[in-house]
């Protein structure tokens, strides 16, 4: 029998929880220390709905994949722990409570926003694309990014240079964070028929394709600091977050190992929780 916790899992915590970081911090880049504390929290609590529901849709429509694959068999739905019906009723139910409730308390733009995410990333990424190309992985960043717009959206309707760029930042990141993931889990993919580039392509290509999207991200970095009111602050942070990046990215295309791609991914996400906290700090300070 299912419990809390099972249902837990399939909202994917640890995974949202930089999502949410992400439209909290576009919030904070739209007002600064002006930011209404509750209306940062009714977006914590609506976020969290929402792309929790959004997770667990994706866990009904991969539960076959995901009982393939070491990695993941073990989630509610393969382990048996909870039922394919139970987990589309949960997920459609969050994410139309969570839609609801941004429109009502926040704004209908950000209810579209959020909206929007949940469909690209189910219908478009997980129905659509996952099994049927690798460029899933890039295409399906649009989803992945879509909070930087729906934080934006909750508390402001203009100057829309700045969250647009939060999101190109996003979007440019996942290609490669995502690689250094299926690079070391490579045969999980393999076994489970997802065409993911490190299954296709040999190591080299997956490594100068990580280096090329790590490399355009660089620049769009630096258009918040022209583009938005951040402090100097952001400008130093970002530019040793960047040399961090690199270093790793080199590091990872000269070792060639799992251990090395299993901390490249990790390291990925310090990187993009920094690179936000440095627009969140560059902006009130």
């Amino acid at each position: 029998m299912a419990g809390v916790s099972d249902y837990i899992a399939l909202m994917k915590v640890r995974l949202i929880s930089l999502l949410l970081f992400v439209a909290i911090v576009s919030m904070v880049a739209a007002k600064g220390a002006e930011l209404s504390p509750v209306s940062a929290l009714e977006m914590l609590a609506f976020g969290f709905l929402g792309l929790g529901g959004a997770a667990a849709l994706n866990n009904y429509v991969d539960y076959d994949i995901d009982e393939k694959m070491s990695r993941t068999r073990d989630r509610p739905i393969p382990s048996g722990r909870v039922s394919r019906r139970s987990a589309l009723v949960f997920g459609l139910s969050l994410v139309a409570v969570s839609v609801a409730l941004t429109a009502f308390l926040l704004t209908p733009l950000a209810a579209l926003f959020v909206a929007l995410g949940a469909g690209l990333y189910v219908g478009f990424y997980s129905v659509y694309l996952k099994r049927r190309t690798p460029s899933a992985v890039i295409w399906g960043g649009l989803a992945g990014s879509m909070p930087a717009l729906g934080g934006w959206a909750a508390v402001s309707y203009s100057h829309w240079l700045t969250p647009l760029v939060i999101f190109l930042i996003i979007f440019l990141w996942q290609p490669a964070h995502f690689w250094s993931l299926s690079m070391y889990s490579k045969e999980d993919y393999e076994s489970a028929g997802v065409p993911v580039m490190p299954v296709l392509s040999s190591e080299a290509q997956v490594l100068r394709a990580m280096i090329m999207w790590n490399i355009a991200l660089l620049p769009a970095t630096y258009l918040l600091y022209f583009f938005g009111s951040f402090s100097s602050f952001y400008l130093y942070a970002v530019t040793a977050l960047d040399l961090a990046l690199m270093a790793f990215t080199y590091a990872t295309y000269r070792f060639r190992r799992p251990s090395v791609y299993r901390s490249n991914f990790r390291f990925s996400l310090v990187y993009m929780f920094m690179i936000l906290l440095a627009v969140a700090i560059g902006r009130v300070v």
